[in-house]
């Protein structure tokens, strides 16, 4: 659908310009993923995995069930607040899958 439509587009336009993309599916907790809802994530977590595979330029880290009993990383049952947020930046700065530019060094 529409969704489907948008993300080809955007990695159309980011691999034109050379430019990566990093798709993070960030943590949930077990609140949250109910039968229907841990279902639909599997569901989602199989397609990217497949949009990665066909895409040079995408890299996706699937950190959805990284932390389903640590609530006090989240502001509800689905987003993160800033302790969890905190957390998710250390450990993609530290993910040896994604290729981070060296501190100092432009492209330009």
């Amino acid at each position: 659908g529409k969704q489907t439509d948008a993300l080809n587009n955007l990695l159309y336009f980011t691999t034109q310009k050379d430019v990566p993309v990093i798709f993070i599916n960030t943590p949930l907790t077990d609140e949250y993923l109910d039968s229907r809802r841990t279902k639909a994530e599997e569901e989602f977590r199989q397609y990217m995995v497949q949009v990665a595979n066909r895409s040079a330029f995408m890299t996706f880290r699937d950190l959805g069930q990284l932390w389903p009993q640590r609530y006090a990383y989240f502001s509800d049952p689905s987003h993160l607040n800033r302790y969890g947020a905190y957390q998710v930046s250390n450990r993609l700065a530290q993910d040896p899958l994604i290729a981070w530019p060296e501190a100092g060094v432009t492209t330009e």
